[in-house]
């Protein structure tokens, strides 16, 4: 186990002070993979920072080394009593959060992507990642008509709920879209939504190997739900577009959890929202008080998922700089860039993006569960 003062991250500059023996204390703790996504695991930590400076607390962060040592880390951070929260990053610490949250009743946890499993010293994070996944297929599946594409594609990292949840969500967009289509433009093929997962959230030249692949099959319109891997997706879209002389795609990337546009500007056409970060702030406010742990679940009705605004945008241009990211031009040229890629496209492709969110926040639209193996076998056959 790593233990880590922050200094800077991407997603912002975190001076904090070293370690004391001052008691109250957030720990991140992180399941194999830490920061540097750009993504999910960023996005806890810029949570985390934000709550450690308005809450006066200090900050460290600890990555496992592997999953067998997930349940002796816990209790080791547990057993100092200097943390005031100890949050699990990640899915996989489902059976240890648990077991050491019982261990250690008077240690409060947070889990994001994970249940509180009925214990009062747990909050747990949960998303509707499917929301998210539905906007972005809904904008890759009306691009890949616009432009005569098969299919849509996507780059998936681990078999787990959150990421199914991101999947069903995209199979069910691209089919809404295709109808939508129908209806609105003019008539329209039945488009293939091809998942490829890559087994790991920490492998780009995995995820860009995926992407080349899904690329070759038609599928020019690709969703990264891979953390740290579909890194490699965005350097795929880039790659093939630029060797296409192109200026913005397709093929056209699209984000998860943050805006990550600016990373491949004009070739990363959006992002689907997960706003892991207030998940951790509200966690920390949690643990500050007296309630007892429920589990807090965001979706769009909370501003916790959706599909990435303008302003969005803007905002995580301007984080990269203050972490000192190596933006590809100056922050306007950036967004000028990213701002141009989506004018590029048809639009009706935002005005059908616009319904399609007015009626997810209506409650118009009942979107598939995919919490288990069962649940996104039968949204995956519904929805090929």
């Amino acid at each position: 186990m790593r233990k880590v003062v922050l200094a800077l991250v991407v997603l912002g500059v975190l001076g904090l002070a070293l370690p004391g023996l001052a008691a109250k204390k957030i720990c991140l703790y992180f399941d194999q993979t830490g920061p540097g996504d750009l993504s999910f695991n960023d996005m806890a930590m810029l949570g985390a920072q934000r709550a450690a400076q308005d809450f006066g607390l200090e900050l460290y962060y600890t990555t496992a080394a592997s999953p067998l040592e997930f349940l002796s880390d816990l209790a080791s951070l547990a057993e100092t009593g200097e943390y005031v929260l100890i949050v699990g990053v990640g899915f996989l610490l489902f059976d240890a959060l648990p077991e050491a949250a019982r261990l250690y009743p008077q240690q409060k946890f947070a889990f994001v992507d994970g249940p509180n499993f009925g214990l009062p010293n747990v909050i747990g994070l949960l998303f509707k990642e499917q929301e998210g996944g539905a906007l972005a297929g809904v904008v890759a599946a009306l691009v890949a008509l616009a432009y005569g594409d098969p299919a849509v594609g996507a780059v998936a990292g681990m078999e787990i709920p959150p990421v199914w949840r991101y999947e069903a969500g995209y199979r069910f967009g691209a089919y809404w879209a295709v109808d939508w289509y129908r209806r609105n433009v003019g008539p329209a093929p039945d488009l293939r939504v091809l998942v490829t997962y890559v087994g790991r959230f920490d492998d780009p030249a995995g995820g860009k190997v995926a992407a080349e692949a899904l690329i070759r099959a038609g599928a020019r319109n690709i969703l990264g739900i891979a953390g740290g891997t579909h890194l490699g997706a965005f350097d795929a879209a880039e790659e093939a577009g630029r060797a296409a002389g192109r200026t913005y795609g397709p093929p056209f990337a699209y984000g998860a959890d943050a805006a990550q546009e600016y990373i491949k500007p004009g070739f990363i056409l959006g992002s689907a929202r997960k706003r892991v970060d207030t998940a951790v702030y509200e966690a920390v406010r949690w643990a500050l008080g007296t309630e007892p742990g429920f589990n807090l679940v965001l979706g769009i009705a909370q501003e916790g998922t959706g599909f990435s605004t303008e302003e969005d945008i803007r905002t995580f241009v301007d984080l990269a700089v203050k972490a000192g990211y190596p933006l590809a031009g100056t922050p306007e040229e950036v967004i000028n860039a990213i701002l141009g890629a989506r004018r590029s496209v048809p639009e009706y492709v935002w005005r059908a993006l616009a319904e399609f969110e007015e009626l997810l926040r209506a409650g118009k639209i009942e979107l598939p569960a995919a919490d288990t193996a069962e649940q996104i076998a039968e949204v995956r056959a519904r929805y090929p």
